[in-house]
Parts: structure tokens; sequence; C-alpha cells
């Protein structure tokens, strides 16, 4: 009945003890509905689920996977002898083709869930079990990842890009600076490399979209979000080339990398976390467990 040490006083609780000593206390739990209190807390945490898409966005975008080719691509842009204006405007048609790259991909991925579902229920289910369990095992590796990352190995990572595929951006970066219309040509790198990235950065992006389907309170609205994750998505990149065009050098922006892995890593595994839960609770409310 009290709450607080403004409320827990004897001044308080006299009165009413003296007003119940004959009758008792007024049997005020038996109105309580476990119910509905469940189903608030769900609903609050699916509401938490608005804000926690967004956060994942921006940890997302500063994944070590994409922190470390958009390092490559600063330094790219050095030795090519890039500067001011041209840094600003390469930097500009690079995002712009990762955003549009993972946008389209998402939306892609998300119509075809969302088919799916309305089509196949059980199939809605089966994904949601399957993504909870991923989600519960990329934690693990990122939890791994943060011990590495607090010991200074960055490079020996579970969740990171294997070697080939990053031969292959590197190269993309190469061919996509010497092009004649290098403005162009980093458009189009941005779009290639977002797709040879997937294999790492979609290891967030599907869980989240995933779960997406699973919020009723996101429903018709998905386009929305989704555009709004990709855009939480680009601000380290804009932030970074912003950087460069005031003089930030690639060997400084590795150091930061360096310096904040292990917060990347440990935030990806919290949101891995989170998201697993919220699955776990919509599996279960579909098993009508709660």
């Amino acid at each position: 009945v009290w709450i607080s040490d403004e409320e827990i006083k004897l001044e308080n609780m006299e009165p009413f003890l003296e007003s119940i000593r004959e009758q008792g206390s007024p049997k005020f739990w038996q109105d309580y509905d476990k119910t509905t209190g469940q189903n608030k807390l769900i609903e609050k945490f699916k509401e938490l689920g608005k804000l926690g898409l967004l956060l994942a966005g921006l940890i997302d975008g500063l994944n070590p996977c994409a922190f470390a080719t958009l390092i490559f691509f600063v330094s790219y842009l050095t030795i090519s002898n890039r500067k001011g204006k041209e840094i600003l405007i390469t930097g500009g048609m690079f995002t712009l083709g990762v955003f549009l790259a993972y946008f389209l991909v998402g939306i892609g991925f998300y119509k075809v869930l969302e088919k799916l579902t309305a089509v196949v229920k059980p199939i809605g289910l089966i994904i949601n079990i399957i993504t909870a369990a991923l989600c519960l095992v990329f934690a693990y590796l990122s939890i791994k990842d943060f011990f590495k990352a607090r010991a200074g190995d960055t490079a020996d990572m579970a969740l990171n890009l294997p070697e080939s595929i990053r031969k292959r951006i590197n190269k993309t970066i190469r061919e996509g600076s010497k092009a004649s219309k290098y403005y162009w040509g980093a458009f189009v790198s941005g779009l290639l490399i977002s797709l040879l990235e997937f294999a790492c950065t979609g290891q967030m992006y599907l869980p989240m979209i995933t779960s997406m389907i699973s919020m009723e309170s996101m429903r018709g609205q998905g386009i929305l979000w989704l555009g709004l994750y990709n855009l939480m998505f680009i601000i380290p990149l804009v932030v970074v080339f912003v950087l460069a065009y005031f003089g930030t050098t690639s060997k400084q922006l590795t150091t930061f990398f360096k310096k904040h892995a292990a917060t990347v890593k440990i935030s990806l595994a919290i949101i891995y976390i989170a998201l697993a839960i919220f699955l776990i609770i919509d599996i279960l409310q579909r098993f009508g467990v709660i």
C-alpha cells in the first residue's frame, strides 16, 4: 500500500491502522488480474523495441566489419590525394550507396517475410524460434569478441568478415576510386560493399526485421522503421567523412576503433539478448504459455 520513505511514516500508518481495527484491511489484492499485469509488462517491452531498433541501427553502423572497411576507404582517399570538398562528395555518394543497398535488401526481406507469415502461420513461429536461437548464439560470440577486444586482439574476432571477402571489398574500393567519374565510382562501391559486408552486418539487421514482423505496433509502418534503422546505420559513416574532411587520418580512426571495439561488441551482445527475449516472449504467447 505504501511506497518509499515519504509514504512509509508513522503519521500515515497509525490513522489507517486505526480505521481498519475492527473490519480489517480491504482485500484490494483480489482485484489484481494476473493476465492484465503480464500483458502490460509485455506491451511496455514491445514499445521499448522501437527505441531499441534505432539504437541497434546506430551500433550496427559501428560494427567492426563496417568500420574497418570505412577506415580503409578513408585511407585510400588520402592516398589518392582526395581533399576537402572532394572527400565530402565522395563520402556522401559512398554513404548514399550503402543506405540504398541496405534499405532495398531490408524491404525485400521484410516483404517476403510478411507475406510468408500472413499466408502460412506456422512459418512465422518457426522463423521466430530460429532467429531467437541465432540471437543467443550471436550474443555469446559477441561476448567472446568483447573479451578479445579488451585484450587488444581486434583482428581475430568470431563475428567478422572472412579474409577473402575483406580482400574483395578492398579491391572494390580501389577500382571505384580509380573510376574516371569517381563520385559515381564511390556510389557503386557503396552498393557493392554493402552486399559483400552483409555476411557480417546482416547478423543484426535480419533478426531486427524478424522482430519487427512480430510487433503489432509496427505493422503497416515497416518501411518507415526500416528507413529510420538505416539512417541510424549511416550516421557513423557521415561522422567519419566529416572528420576526414577536417583532417582526421585513418591512423587516428584505427586508434579510435581499437579503443571502443569492446564497447561496441558488448552493446551488440546486449541487443542480441534483448531481441532474443522479445522473440521468446512472442513464441510463448503463441503457445499460450503467457
